[in-house]
């Protein structure tokens, strides 16, 4: 039992044990994939301070479901209902698109319950951490949406090998693995001339506009940011985009090209680990046979 004990401040260990009367609340922290963007919310009437950060007291609302413990590898599920989404939200477009634009994909997530002697005040008792994760799928509704977080151990429920062997190098660019700094390979853009939801023009090319050949593009301003998409082709004219954008930018608008990889060893293309010096940590294996040799 005692793997399933959290974390308490010896002050809140005394104010249970002592039967004091408390208020809680729960606290909601989502990080996004770019490493840097976190929304913090809370089941408040008004916003909470917790050490130097600030749980916002507004739309959208969360609700929450129960969840699961056990003592194996099943994954555990929690259940956000998320309503009041069509304003009252930061960027350039209400919260249901941006989630349906990827707001979301691959943010973090952390459930935590903050207890109070007088209601509003935090400083006390601090707060006990509840439910760690990743969030999965979002159904978007007329109402709302509703956002499935599955927790860490997610992670182990695959069956890919820890050690695939395959042509193409194991690690996705900039991983943990590959080592290599992504805002190395990032740059900013003006959004140029007539784009259209499947091409962005650059209003200044990139002097080497084929190394975000299969890299990302992200909108981060105007009416569409949010929106990320793989980039398919690019040119000095721009970049051709794999599936289209919803809200096509304007003009001006800027967005960051993130360089693509072509998972190979030494390929002078620019874009392979010995172009970038980074051949000790490539992980794949040019040597093994194409399926269609082996037999």
């Amino acid at each position: 039992m005692s793997a399933l004990l959290r974390d308490a401040s010896p002050a809140l260990v005394a104010a249970l044990a002592g039967g004091v009367k408390l208020w809680s609340a729960d606290l909601f922290t989502f990080g996004l994939a770019d490493g840097v963007t976190t929304y913090n919310f809370a089941s408040w009437d008004s916003d909470l301070t917790v050490g130097d950060v600030v749980y916002a007291s507004r739309k959208p609302w969360i609700t929450r479901s129960g969840w699961n413990v056990t003592n194996t590898l099943e994954v555990p599920t929690l259940t956000l209902k998320l309503s009041a989404m069509n304003d009252g939200f930061a960027g350039g477009a209400n919260i249901k698109t941006q989630i349906h634009n990827g707001l979301f994909d691959g943010a973090s997530f952390l459930l935590a319950r903050a207890f109070m002697t007088t209601p509003g005040d935090t400083a006390d008792l601090g707060l006990v951490d509840l439910f760690g994760g990743e969030v999965g799928a979002i159904d978007i509704t007329g109402a709302g949406a509703q956002m499935n977080i599955k927790g860490k151990v997610n992670k182990l429920d695959q069956y890919v090998p820890r050690n695939l062997f395959q042509v193409g190098c194991n690690h996705a660019f900039c991983d943990l693995g590959c080592t290599l700094n992504r805002a190395a390979y990032t740059s900013t853009f003006a959004v140029g001339a007539d784009p259209t939801p499947t091409f962005v023009p650059w209003a200044s090319p990139s002097a080497t506009p084929a190394l975000y050949t299969a890299g990302t593009l992200a909108i981060t301003s105007g009416a569409g940011a949010g929106q990320r998409r793989t980039i398919l082709a690019a040119a000095s004219g721009g970049v051709t985009l794999a599936y289209p954008l919803y809200i096509v930018p304007a003009p001006g608008d800027t967005f960051t090209g993130f360089e693509g990889c072509d998972k190979t060893e030494n390929s002078a293309s620019g874009q392979s680990c010995a172009d970038r010096s980074n051949t000790q940590h490539y992980r794949g294996f040019e040597f093994i046979p194409p399926p269609n040799a082996a037999y």
